[in-house]
């Protein structure tokens, strides 16, 4: 999903946690913050090459949420659920990881309209 907001300040020295132009901190706290006002738990926020992830469990497998700016601008942004087993997250079965991914992404399609100013919400 991508979507368009000049609602996510970037602090001057952001992308030194990430790479050169990479943002997406507030994002990722913002969501956090209302992932949580929802009723899920979460274990923080972390920075990562290509922005920054809300970790959401991890486990018995990651189930995490990445937030980034697209590449060049401040105002346009990303989000997308993703999910990485480990040997004990494999035998909880994909059924279950495809269900806990689906929960978050319905979370999130319930979150993005509410963001300050947002528009072009594109699900991609």
């Amino acid at each position: 999903m991508t979507f368009d907001t000049g609602f996510f300040g970037i602090r001057p020295d952001e992308d030194e946690a990430t790479h050169p132009g990479r943002y997406g901190e507030a994002l990722a706290r913002w969501m956090q913050q209302r992932l949580e006002a929802r009723g899920v738990i979460t274990e923080g926020v972390i920075a990562e090459d290509f922005g920054w992830l809300v970790i959401v469990t991890r486990k018995p497998f990651l189930l995490w949420l990445g937030c980034g700016n697209i590449d060049g601008s401040t105002t346009e942004w990303s989000l997308f659920p993703a999910v990485e087993s480990s040997l004990a997250g494999r035998l909880f079965g994909r059924q279950r990881q495809r269900e806990a991914l689906d929960a978050l992404w319905r979370q999130v399609e319930a979150i993005v309209p509410g963001i300050p100013d947002v528009a072009n919400i594109r699900w991609e």
